[in-house]
């Protein structure tokens, strides 16, 4: 049943072309797997740009509300170890657990989220899926089905990521869809290496002008500042 649960996911959101048909999936496999409430967030910290979130919710509205208001997303720890790692956590774990996070899991236990798992998918720098799912009950850490869910939902995680950053990234990050000509990728990666302008034309057979005039481009297609800022965002936005 699971087996074809997946499949059934993975078709669906090939298909899917919005974030209602994704959350369908989402209900869809959290009450197959005996949680009443998910959620995924899509984060994005490319450096020199603006960060952003992106969510695609179901757990308690109220919740959701107070999440916002107290600025829970700066400290949420599930957040802060998807940001460090891509192995899935217990909500239960103890490393979650400290002085500062007191509040928020008791605020988050009075909404119905007593237990939880969070899955983090790392596709390219700087941009991080979350996918949690959460239940008013404990989950039975002795269970041997604990593993099997755990792979099941972070195989779900990936799918998800992938049809979140399919619909959504380009909206979110349009700097990923500028393109870099051969040359102006040349240069930059040259550029990159500490090589200077007129250095550049010589390993390229061009003129120093020349290699100047590619780099500026790249500068602007960015929309960088400068020449060291360009090579960190199309770094981080996999252009070189």
């Amino acid at each position: 049943m699971t087996l074809k649960l997946l499949c059934d996911a993975f078709e669906a959101m090939e298909r899917a072309d919005s974030s209602e048909e994704l959350r369908a999936e989402m209900q869809k496999f959290a009450a197959e797997m005996g949680f009443s409430y998910f959620a995924y967030a899509l984060t994005i910290n490319v450096p020199s740009l603006r960060p952003q979130q992106y969510v695609i919710t179901g757990f308690p509205r109220p919740w959701v509300e107070r999440y916002l208001s107290s600025g829970y997303f700066k400290i949420d720890p599930t957040v802060r170890h998807a940001e460090k790692s891509s192995l899935p956590t217990i909500w239960s774990d103890p490393a979650l657990h400290d002085r500062n996070s007191d509040q928020f899991w008791d605020e988050a236990g009075m909404f119905g989220l007593v237990a939880g798992l969070s899955f983090a998918v790392h596709e390219q720098p700087g941009v991080t899926g979350i996918f949690s799912l959460a239940r008013d009950g404990a989950l039975d850490m002795r269970s041997s089905d604990l593993a099997a869910l755990i792979g099941r939902a972070q195989m779900f995680a990936s799918l998800l990521h992938h049809a979140v950053t399919r619909i959504h990234l380009a909206r979110l990050l349009p700097e990923q869809n500028t393109a870099l000509t051969a040359r102006e990728q040349e240069c930059l990666k040259w550029a990159a290496d500490g090589k200077t302008a007129w250095e550049i034309g010589q390993i390229l057979s061009i003129a120093e002008r020349t290699a100047v005039f590619h780099v500026n481009n790249v500068i602007q297609k960015l929309g960088a500042t400068n020449k060291i800022q360009a090579i960190v965002r199309a770094v981080a936005l996999k252009l070189v």
